[in-house]
């Protein structure tokens, strides 16, 4: 991918420390608002170890997570621990929940304004 539009993920992701996590699977469809945290072009989210996105993801990695300003597709997998150099590890309600890594497929950016153009970023 070029470096720029790498950049450009990155930054774009780094802006939310929360967002709409879509997921489909023996669960039915689920849709939730979770903390976030990016780092290195991924995005963590802390979700409920009771939660019945985890379920769905076993099965059917594909989910969409969203903000007011993107929204991004990609593939999730619960990881065993949060990875070090996350606040998402601090937080009170860690103890109790799963994180999970979301890996962008594609991005898409809503314009900054009346006059702005939307992106779309495939990463594959």
């Amino acid at each position: 991918m070029l470096d720029h539009l790498q950049r450009r993920i990155v930054e774009t992701l780094a802006e939310a420390h929360a967002v709409t996590l879509a997921t489909y699977g023996p669960a039915s469809i689920q849709a939730n608002v979770f903390p976030c945290e990016a780092q290195a072009g991924a995005l963590y989210i802390l979700v409920p170890r009771t939660s019945d996105h985890l379920f769905n993801i076993e099965s059917n990695p594909a989910v969409v997570a969203t903000t007011e300003r993107w929204q991004v597709y990609g593939a999730a997998e619960a990881l065993p621990m949060c990875p070090g150099g996350l606040g998402l590890g601090s937080r009170p309600d860690a103890a109790w929940s799963a994180v999970i890594r979301l890996t962008p497929g594609r991005l898409h950016i809503a314009p900054a304004g009346p006059a702005g153009c939307a992106e779309t970023i495939d990463v594959l």
